[in-house]
């Protein structure tokens, strides 16, 4: 299989998973890619990062189209999450003379993992040299696991940092200049938004100590989707600015789900009422669209409007689920409201307001909450409603 050359010294020989449309709940249409470099010095060969199991044999014969994967002499593991670390086994089968790298805490986790396999651990103050090719290492906890690492080439000037700046994007282009840089920083903005959104402190040291290093950096070359270069980094450093410090805009998400249409139409009504105001708003029927892509939206929005009928005194379950999703990603310094239809009973504005409450949106608002199907008059207090919450979206900080 074809490797791909990232730099004089480094070579991307990962694996494609064109069909991959689901990562831990987090939709991916386009698929994804485990991206593995192997850098060649005088004297040593290293292989950094490995890829998820059922994708070993692919990426040892994009070694041996290089390289004798026996000739290998290091392996870093960057991250012990399966889609990294399940196929080191297997490939270190296939490396039986090299030695096995990772962070403190990955060295442990590896051994959990795998059950007793080797491996020595590394630090910022480490340096291996491979005969005028180096490699230097910087424990990232949490970023976005307890064991995450970057890893550098001075001499080539990439930066290897795993899951930082990755995006979920298969294709038969490696590089962000190659696929399109619009498409390629949303890819990146929307994994931000369904992986590293609860990180965001975290990312943004990681940024600050990758700069402090001093470390010159031509090319950033994550272990998902598409390789930054040229223009394209400065783009991607960017982008990763403003995800990090939580930039907002005025708009607002209005996602709903609804059994015989009521919701639905309250939920048109309200978003008409924020769009009265001028004030962006992005609507969703959580029964058809994906939640990575609702989750993208609500990254740089200042509000957030939920609404479900009342099924068993209770809210729907795909939006009990999105609360969920939602709970885990911590979304900060946004307002939220409920709205909603019932019929003989009421319950899911009083269970989704104490939902998002809990999340950590304020809630400045009391629900909207309609019995039975809507008429005029009750539209008419759904657009109100959302053009309430419009308004309070400018008062925001930063607004």
């Amino acid at each position: 299989m074809r490797s791909v050359q990232v730099s004089e010294r480094i070579h991307w020989v990962g694996a494609i998973d064109w069909n991959l449309r689901d990562f831990h709940g987090y939709e991916t249409p386009r698929g994804t890619t485990y991206n593995a470099y192997l850098v060649r010095g005088a004297e040593k060969t290293a292989l950094v990062d490995t890829v998820k199991t059922p994708f070993a044999d692919e990426l040892l014969a994009r070694v041996g189209s290089i390289v004798d994967p026996a000739e290998v002499d290091l392996i870093v593991v960057n991250h012990v999450e399966p889609d990294h670390n399940s196929g080191l086994r297997q490939i270190m089968e296939a490396m039986p003379n090299a030695r096995v790298v990772a962070s403190r805490s990955g060295v442990a986790g590896v051994a959990e993992y795998h059950g007793g396999l080797e491996v020595e651990a590394v630090g910022a103050d480490d340096v291996i040299d491979l005969g005028g090719c180096t490699l230097r290492f910087l424990p990232m906890p949490m970023v976005h696991w307890p064991d995450s690492m970057f890893t550098y080439c001075a001499e080539e000037r990439v930066l290897m940092p795993n899951d930082a700046f990755g995006q979920h994007m298969a294709s038969s282009e490696r590089f962000a200049d190659e696929v399109g840089l619009d498409l390629a920083i949303e890819e990146l903005t929307i994994y931000y938004a369904n992986i590293l959104m609860p990180l965001g402190r975290q990312v943004a040291k990681a940024v600050e100590k990758v700069v402090a290093t001093g470390w010159e950096i031509e090319t950033i070359a994550p272990s998902h989707g598409v390789i930054w270069r040229g223009d394209a980094l400065g783009s991607v450093l960017d982008a990763y600015a403003r995800l990090t410090a939580g930039e907002t805009r005025e708009k607002i998400v209005v996602a709903f789900s609804t059994m015989w249409g009521s919701t639905d139409t309250l939920a048109r009504a309200v978003a008409d009422g924020v769009a009265a105001e001028g004030v962006e708003v992005e609507l969703f029927d959580l029964a058809v669209s994906p939640v990575a892509g609702v989750t993208r939206h609500l990254l740089d929005a200042r509000a957030l409007l939920l609404g479900s009928p009342t099924l068993h005194h209770g809210m729907l379950y795909r939006v009990a689920g999105y609360l969920q999703y939602l709970s885990g990603l911590k979304p900060s310094g946004k307002i939220g409201g409920a709205f909603g239809s019932y019929g003989w009973s009421s319950g899911a504005c009083k269970q989704i307001s104490e939902r998002l409450g809990e999340i950590g949106f304020e809630l400045p608002f009391d629900p909207y909450t309609q019995k039975y199907r809507p008429g005029p008059e009750e539209v008419a207090e759904a657009r109100e409603w959302g053009a309430r919450y419009a308004r309070a979206v400018r008062e925001l900080p930063g607004a």
